[in-house]
């Protein structure tokens, strides 16, 4: 179902859209944390340990892939906002071919590399060697990874957040159900929980393939279609060239602080991984929020409708407040419950090093709020070059500070190294917004 938000309650706009994604966001982490908590459980802090080292490595391919993915739909949302449904055809079909290339030798490096990438990190050499095996295994999967998420992108743009959440519903049971039959019944460990993941991955793709064809048709591309626009492939390279960098830049300083956690120990790379999950499920829900703001600049922008979009602002602010305010003390009080969930009660040394990492970065979720929403703006508004440059400053000041203090305070360093980064990241967003912000093309 499409919903145009050119017109109508901003509010109510915002809300119904981003409620899917909230949701969806949620069981898209449910998804990848079956995988830890079912082969932790089963198989140990070692195992745990194992797909938290491979993670890192995983994740910038997979955001390069969501990185493309984010600049076709703000293009596409964008074209759709305009009511030019020709031009969001052909900029769906360069997407999909494009992608399918790129994807290719993204999977061919993953696989060949994958012990490299896993020495490099200085992955602890007890479970380098099944770090390894599971990044491989779920490297193979890379193309239905594409393609859930540009077809996710494509139904997003369109203002249908709804048929990505179902899907997501559907993989994340296949997933659970997979895990558990060949991690806890057939006693297949990390190489279980990957081929579930990859399984997974390819009943969403299909699944949103199916949707596309019987209820999308505004974005059905046949085989006879499918084909690069060399018009449309300059200006999605020029968003998603900077989205996919941006996107990789922040999973690369991801990968450095790994580096350093895992030079700490099991102990430390089995807590990091775990605290990390919980991030994941606490930032989601904002990052639905910046990406309901992305759509809804990106349509009114193609609309000509830029005040509704300083509106729009203002209005996610507030409700990303609200939401990262309420996560802040539920996370502060709740902390020690929260690592139970991936660690037994008998790994204290692991444990202590989560309770240091959590209880001072619950406070500094309260600045999310603020960044994840200004890049959410700045990428609806087509001004991604800001959205880089933040990211750009960000992440050298995160990775800094946490190696700067990685020796004296343990696991804790990385949560005052992204705080102090976010901090500087915040301000940087609000000068630029007064400067550059649409409001100085409509006032």
């Amino acid at each position: 179902m499409t919903r145009d938000m050119t017109q109508g309650n901003i509010t109510g706009h915002m809300l119904a859209y981003a409620v899917p994604l909230v949701f969806g966001n949620l069981f898209q982490q449910l998804y990848h944390t079956v995988d830890s908590v079912v082969v932790g459980q089963f198989n140990g802090k070692e195992a745990l340990a194992a797909i938290g080292a491979a993670g890192p490595v995983m994740n910038i391919l997979i955001f390069l892939i969501v990185g493309i993915s984010m600049g076709s739909s703000i293009l596409m949302a964008e074209y759709f906002g305009a009511k030019d449904y020709e031009s969001l055809r052909k900029e769906m079909a360069t997407s999909l071919a494009a992608g399918f290339l790129l994807t290719a030798v993204l999977t061919v490096v993953s696989v060949w590399g994958s012990g490299l990438f896993v020495r490099l990190t200085r992955t602890p050499v007890e479970i380098a060697p099944l770090a390894a095996d599971y990044l491989r295994i779920v490297s193979a999967g890379l193309f239905f990874t594409f393609l859930y998420n540009i077809l996710s992108a494509g139904l997003r743009a369109v203002g249908d957040s709804r048929a990505p959440l179902y899907v997501l519903i559907l993989t994340t049971l296949v997933n659970v159900a997979l895990d558990l039959l060949l991690v806890g019944c057939c006693k297949m460990g990390v190489y279980g929980a990957a081929i579930a993941t990859v399984t997974a991955q390819a009943v969403s793709a299909l699944a949103l393939l199916g949707y596309l064809f019987f209820r999308a048709r505004i974005l059905w591309i046949p085989l006879s279609e499918l084909r690069i626009s060399r018009e449309f492939l300059k200006k999605t390279i020029d968003f998603s060239s900077v989205s996919a960098l941006q996107q990789t830049m922040l999973y690369l300083g991801r990968l450095l602080v790994q580096s350093g956690v895992n030079s700490l120990g099991v102990d430390a790379v089995a807590a990091f991984n775990a605290v990390s999950i919980a991030d994941s499920y606490i930032l989601a829900p904002g990052d639905s929020l910046a990406a309901s703001m992305t759509t809804f600049a990106a349509q009114n922008k193609g609309a000509g409708t830029g005040e509704r979009i300083e509106k729009g602002l203002k209005t996610m602010l507030c409700m990303a407040e609200i939401y990262v305010c309420l996560a802040a003390v539920i996370v502060f009080t709740k902390s020690r419950w929260i690592l139970g969930i991936f660690l037994k009660p008998q790994e204290t040394a692991a444990l202590a090093f989560g309770l240091s990492y959590l209880l001072p970065m619950s406070l500094g979720y309260v600045l999310t709020g603020i960044t994840n929403t200004f890049q959410g703006y700045f990428r609806g508004i087509g001004n991604l070059k800001i959205t880089l440059r933040a990211t750009l400053l960000q992440i050298p000041i995160r990775v800094t500070v946490t190696y700067l203090l990685l020796s004296t305070i343990g696991l804790q360093a990385v949560a005052v190294g992204t705080i102090i980064g976010w901090s500087c990241m915040a301000v940087f967003q609000y000068f630029c917004y007064r400067k550059w912000g649409i409001h100085k093309t409509v006032a």
